[in-house]
């Protein structure tokens, strides 16, 4: 299974850290040894594209390697204005508020986030703020 995550954690001098998966599931252990890319590329709050495989204590992530720009912050917004018509998709919303609080908190667990984002797409959903 291929998931895209933000690395929240990597301790170079253990080899090992944690990426928080975009889609709000639990954070999946990495280890350098199993990932496929030199540890310099291993940078807090990068993004990566992974396959997630079940290690001995959990899901672990291999076969990393970093995502571009279509990930950031800000590739939603440009694509939102290209269609012209100020309203985010719900995939697009999502995405956005799962960087947004990632960024403003990287301390809250996958479930704290689920939930903050559930409620969060819900309400801009009532306020017809997004393209159904």
């Amino acid at each position: 299974m291929v998931s895209i995550g933000k690395l929240v954690s990597f301790d170079g001098s253990r080899g090992f850290g944690f990426i928080r998966p975009e889609d709000g599931g639990p954070d999946v252990f990495v280890h350098v040894n199993d990932i496929g890319l030199d540890e310099d590329e291993l940078r807090q709050g990068r993004m990566f594209e992974f396959e997630v495989t079940e290690g001995d204590r959990g899901p672990k992530a291999v076969n990393l390697s970093a995502v571009g720009g279509s990930h950031t912050g800000t590739g939603g917004r440009s694509r939102n204005r290209d269609r012209g018509d100020g309203r985010l998709t719900a995939a697009e919303h999502t995405r956005l508020i799962t960087e947004l609080l990632l960024d403003a908190s990287p301390a809250l667990t996958a479930g704290e986030i689920v939930t903050i984002r559930e409620r969060l797409t819900e309400f801009a959903d009532e306020q017809g703020w997004l393209d159904r």
